[in-house]
């Protein structure tokens, strides 16, 4: 199943909004790439480049986060509540 952004739950920050899942799992393959699995069993498990496993170093209890543009990253789980809040 893959995962549909204009699903994931929207947080707002003191300057932007971001899109968010909390990260129970992480699987990295043999070639680089991983398999992230949220927190939330509402929302599929979904595949991530090489580039992003490499870049952020995922790991359970943080945060894969994409701006409202659609670039992904990620943020400790500490460090994403400090600064984001769910908006209803």
């Amino acid at each position: 199943m893959s995962l549909k952004r204009k699903e994931l739950p929207r947080y707002q920050g003191k300057e932007s909004q971001v899109l968010a899942l909390k990260i129970k799992e992480v699987r990295q393959a043999v070639d680089g790439t991983g398999v992230i699995v949220p927190d939330d069993d509402f929302y599929p498990e979904f595949e991530v480049s090489h580039e992003y496993m490499s870049l952020n170093q995922p790991k359970k209890g943080g945060y894969y986060v994409e701006t409202i543009d659609g670039q992904p990253f990620y943020l400790e789980g500490k460090d994403f509540d400090k600064q984001y809040s769910l908006m209803k």
